[in-house]
């Protein structure tokens, strides 16, 4: 029920609640891809990327590379929003399957926690098109580093 409730709050209220979330969104290549912060809970994050020319390739289509992009972050924003603030989230490894080519002018990407460790965490990603089918799924290994004074 409360992912439910999560789920409402505007994307200012996710990135006030989880910092790091707020920090990744500020990156310009968020802006530059079109995507952002829509929803997000302990353990779980998710990514909206809105299809236009900046994300597209030569033949009119979301790049595979913005996928992965889109992907990564998400992952990496939902174990942001299980560590200490200041701790840095850096990827060692990415698995990416395509279902299905993108219908419409959204990717969803939502990004879960599977296992927080010590130092090596696990997260795993589905991806969705505006209808709600999936579209690509993965996984991904971070490396999680203590916070520097």
């Amino acid at each position: 029920m409360a992912r439910l409730v999560l789920r409402c709050h505007a994307t200012m209220d996710l990135v006030s609640e989880y910092p790091t979330l707020a920090e990744m969104q500020a990156v310009p290549i968020f802006d530059a891809l079109g995507m952002r912060f829509t929803s997000a809970g302990d353990g779980w994050a998710e990514i909206t990327l809105l299809a236009g020319p900046g994300n597209q390739n030569l033949y009119g289509i979301v790049h595979g590379g913005a996928w992965l992009f889109v992907a990564d972050s998400a992952m990496g924003g939902s174990l942001g929003t299980v560590c200490a603030p200041g701790e840095r989230i850096i990827t060692g490894q990415l698995d990416f399957r395509w279902l299905r080519p993108l219908e419409g002018d959204r990717l969803v990407a939502r990004g879960s926690v599977l296992r927080r460790g010590r130092t090596l965490s696990h997260c795993t990603i589905a991806m969705f098109d505006a209808a709600g089918r999936q579209v690509g799924s993965g996984s991904g290994t971070y490396v999680v580093q203590a916070a520097t004074a």
